[in-house]
């Protein structure tokens, strides 16, 4: 089965990439997985060259396999043939799957999400508009360096990991940026002894 997805997003995921997008025919979210656990997209398989956000591809994908609250995943074909075939200006994009406006980025005003929340929810990629961006670069004891970014939406202040590789430099620590509009994410299993879904930025559009 073939897809046509506008690529929105290829973030960073266990030293390869997370790569979600819109599908063009249906307008709904889709991640391109290599397992049925969600496994991420390898980096050898993608060309940087052509393989840029808001580029139109087509896919050959297997099935849908949805993996805990991720249900935008469907699965890659083994020897996975990508075909660029045209690109979105933002408005086309934002014609095909406007921004979204909840009243909270995944159910609450916080960072993380306790079990009993992610039960709730069925999906996993928002894409909103945020305002007052500024990202934080910090040296962990563990000798790498994390990268965050603070923003506000709706009134609240969201502090959260970035995994958008085109952000995760020290040139833009302590940045700040008016207004951007970001794709948020969260994972499909839960991390840390307390088993808490951290969100996470996977995108900045400015």
């Amino acid at each position: 089965m073939k897809k046509q997805i506008c690529i929105l997003t290829k973030s960073l995921k266990d030293r390869d990439y997370c790569v979600a997008g819109i599908d063009i025919t249906t307008g709904k979210w889709i991640r391109l997985v290599t397992s049925k656990d969600g496994g991420a997209f390898p980096k050898e398989k993608l060309d940087d060259k052509h393989f840029k956000e808001l580029n139109v591809l087509e896919v050959e994908v297997k099935e849908h396999v949805p993996y805990h609250v991720q249900n935008e995943n469907w699965l890659i074909a083994e020897k996975v043939e990508i075909k660029k075939i045209g690109s979105l200006s933002r408005q086309q994009l934002f014609n095909l799957h406007p921004i979204e406006k909840p009243k909270f980025i995944f159910g609450n005003p916080k960072n993380e999400l306790e079990y009993n929340e992610i039960k709730m929810l069925n999906h996993s990629l928002k894409m909103i508009n945020a305002k007052e961006l500024q990202f934080d670069t910090s040296m962990k004891g563990d000798g790498r360096h994390h990268y965050k970014v603070k923003f506000q939406y709706n009134g609240y202040e969201y502090n959260l990991a970035l995994t958008d590789p085109k952000y995760r430099n020290e040139d833009f620590d302590q940045i700040r940026i008016p207004s951007a509009t970001i794709i948020v994410s969260i994972p499909a299993v839960p991390y840390g002894e307390n088993d808490l879904y951290y969100k996470f930025v996977a995108k900045i559009f400015i």
